[in-house]
């Protein structure tokens, strides 16, 4: 029966690894084209002939089972949770679904493989799929030699069946077989248990079970799809089997050695007749022929050894590098830390030595700010390049104003260029549509790496220019913008400009040495700008400067009416939190003290809570008034700042609509954000925080609340 079992396995393997190799050329397909339309002519015609070929209907699935067919028919199939958890994890999966559309109306048989996501007609889908009759898989697996006696099922690595040849008892979909079994009694605790351990071990084998009623069990993992085969006969079908067998067996043994002797009797009679002369040359003929093929085979060995040599050198070779890579990345990481830090604990040495000495220590104070921003910069760029090799980087979508973006950047850089004695000039040019749909927050991330490094490798009086630029393109959908910044800096040379976008790459002179920076920046634009569908550039010369240029096309928005709005330039002065009560979270202890008294020296008193649900039962049971802000740690014991942040929005204290929450955690990604403003916060400001930007934040704060 084992070998019956593992013929079955290797039937169904060959028949779903065919399906989902035309799914592979479907997901190539895919995600050349990007972004595709159903009633594109090339496309339908591409599907259609995919689905004559394969006698399949076609599917394109999103992440929560909803599906949409080749045709544009939308579809939601009954696929369970855990099925769709294994499409994300990156599993290809295969289940027995309730199908009622075209000629199939009983069910049919879904193979499906998960892939990047592609977007089809605007929607964002993540795997591809088929569907095809069910009957099909019956006929297949059909077994003859148990008269039709045999149950088959093809179980998930939770036990729940996929699919079974039993069409007439429903109960076996979706539900689990050795729970089945137990409740009817033809199996015991003890050999489910048993039976759970080897499957879960991917074993396969045959089991004797069943008691009084005893029957065989067969099982054999599938490895395409993550499940198990497998198959019940009753121990008395297969005797009788085997009866038959072996009686069929004995008559073609009789049968054959009947035939053999016939044969060596006409053979010894043929050969008896040939002369030596004839049996001579076939002899040399034949030994000749044997000769030539050994040293066909011979040579076909040596090739096969030479190929996979030269493969075991490369995957030597790539291992190598890859080891390399791993020391030079820690090294340069360890290098880049070590720096800042070591500035801050020698200057702490000499604050202790001059103790006694304000201007001094006012001095070192300064330096260790410094060297602490420099190094939370270290921390967020690595952070950064390491979500980005991993392939975890979220990208939030929306409705954003060129204008808006740009304005946003000059405030940003104003500061830092006249500190400098720059200038920095920002236009448009030929912008006709002004709103577009993209990553707003990434977007600011590229344009302010690159003209940081604008503002620190261009002298003290230099000019920096940032163009942005719509270009022709015969879309109708997306708009496509060039976006420039150009410095007549200190420029770089030609060999530097080949590896400036590799991670840890900085230029090496004696001006450049003095500008802090960890060579992750330009490597988290590319990577960054490359996510987004774009390309990026630069020239440059050696003391004339250099230009970067990004190309990116961004989907075109329903346009809005423009309004003019004027950024307050000044930064308010900590005056404002004078006679401000705030209710913070914060669970350690040193951070709580450090809030509490830097809140004090600007004349604002502070109520601290050690975790979420205290926050929630100290604001609920305060006197509406009491508490200005509430300042929100995100990661603490008990109730996490997001739960408690929600809490406070629900209840029924009189403040609980309006009172302003800022969430001020270590989480410092923009999707880190977006659960803050999600969860019914009002800001985010990163840790460790910086008092002028929570001044600026609070005081932007009381003034919308004073507006509404």
């Amino acid at each position: 029966m084992g070998a019956v079992v593992e013929q079955m396995q290797q039937t169904y393997e060959l028949q779903t690894s065919g399906y989902y190799s035309r799914l592979h050329l479907v997901e190539d397909y895919l995600l050349q084209e990007k972004e595709l339309s159903l009633e594109t002519e090339g496309t339908s015609i591409f599907f259609e002939a995919w689905e004559k070929e394969s006698e399949s209907t076609l599917l394109f699935l999103q992440e929560n089972g909803k599906a949409i067919t080749a045709d544009g028919t939308k579809i939601r199939m009954d696929i369970p949770s855990k099925l769709l958890l294994d499409l994300r994890n990156g599993r290809n999966i295969a289940k027995l679904v309730a199908w009622n559309h075209e000629e199939i109306q009983n069910g049919a048989y879904l193979v499906a493989i998960p892939c990047q996501p592609y977007r089809v007609d605007g929607e964002t889908y993540t795997a591809v799929g088929t569907v095809y009759n069910h009957a099909k898989l019956d006929s297949m697996l059909k077994l003859k030699g148990y008269h039709g006696n045999a149950y088959l099922f093809l179980l998930d690595n939770e036990g729940n069946i996929t699919y079974t040849n039993q069409s007439k008892d429903v109960l076996f979909r979706n539900y689990s077989l050795l729970k089945h079994l137990r409740k009817n009694q033809a199996i015991t605790e003890g050999e489910v248990e048993t039976l759970q351990k080897r499957l879960v071990a991917r074993e396969q084998g045959v089991e004797l079970l069943g008691g009084k009623t005893p029957y065989y069990l067969g099982y054999c993992p599938i490895e395409s799809n993550h499940s198990v085969l497998i198959c019940i006969v009753a121990k008395n079908v297969v005797d009788n089997t085997l009866t038959e067998y072996q009686k069929a067996v004995s008559f073609t043994t009789m049968f054959m050695v009947g035939f053999i002797i016939l044969l060596f009797a006409g053979l010894f009679y043929s050969v008896s007749r040939l002369s030596i002369a004839d049996q001579k040359a076939k002899y040399e003929k034949r030994n000749n022929e044997l000769q030539i093929q050994a040293m066909k085979e011979l040579e076909a060995s040596n090739q096969n050894l030479k190929e996979a040599k030269n493969i075991a050198t490369e995957a030597l070779q790539t291992a190598e590098n890859a080891n390399k890579a791993k020391t030079d990345f820690l090294s340069n990481v360890s290098h880049d830390i070590r720096t800042p830090m070591n500035a801050i604990v020698g200057i702490t040495t000499l604050i202790r030595h001059n103790a006694g000495d304000k201007v001094k220590v006012l001095e070192y104070v300064d330096k260790i700010d410094i060297s602490a921003q420099h190094l939370l910069g270290i921390i967020n760029n690595v952070l950064d390049m390491s979500k980005i090799e991993a392939g975890k980087t979220a990208f939030q979508y929306t409705d954003f104003s060129i204008s808006d973006l740009l304005q946003d950047l000059n405030a940003i850089f104003h500061p830092q260029v006249e500190e400098k004695n720059q200038t920095l000039t920002i236009t448009k040019e030929k912008i006709r549509h002004e709103w577009v749909n993209g990553d707003q927050v990434h977007l600011m991330q590229i344009f302010s790496n690159l003209l940081s490094n604008a503002v620190k490798y261009t002298q003290e009086g230099g000019a920096i220019h940032f163009v942005a630029e719509e270009c022709e393109t015969t879309s109708t959908v997306y708009a496509r913008y060039r976006f420039f910044v150009r410095d007549n800096g200190m420029g770089m040379s030609d060999a530097f400009k080949d590896t400036i976008f590799d991670a840890f790459t900085r230029a090496e002179n004696s001006v450049t040495n003095k500008i802090q920076g960890t060579g992750l920046g330009m490597a988290i634009t590319r990577n960054l700008v490359e996510a987004m569908g774009g390309t990026i550039s630069v020239e440059s010369e050696p003391g004339q400067g250099s230009c970067f240029e990004v190309l990116i096309d961004l989907k075109i928005a329903k346009e809005r009416p423009a309004f003019l709005s004027s950024k307050e330039e000044e930064t308010p002065n900590g005056t404002i939190l004078e006679g401000m009560h705030f209710l913070c979270a914060e669970d350690n202890e040193l951070n709580a003290e450090i809030l509490t008294e830097l809140l004090k020296i600007k004349g604002a008193e502070c109520t601290i809570c050690e975790n979420g649900e205290k926050v929630v039962k100290t604001f609920e049971q305060s006197v509406p008034g009491t508490y200005d802000m509430i300042l929100m740690d995100v990661q603490m014991p008990v109730m996490n700042g997001y739960d408690a942040a929600r809490a406070i929005r629900r209840s029924l204290h009189k403040q609980a609509g309006t009172i302003p929450i800022i969430a001020m955690t270590a989480n410092a990604f923009s999707e880190d954000i977006r659960h803050s403003l999600t969860a019914g916060m009002n800001a985010h400001i990163a840790k460790p925080v910086d008092m002028k930007l929570l001044i600026t934040m609070i005081n932007e704060l009381k003034e919308t609340y004073e507006r509404l």
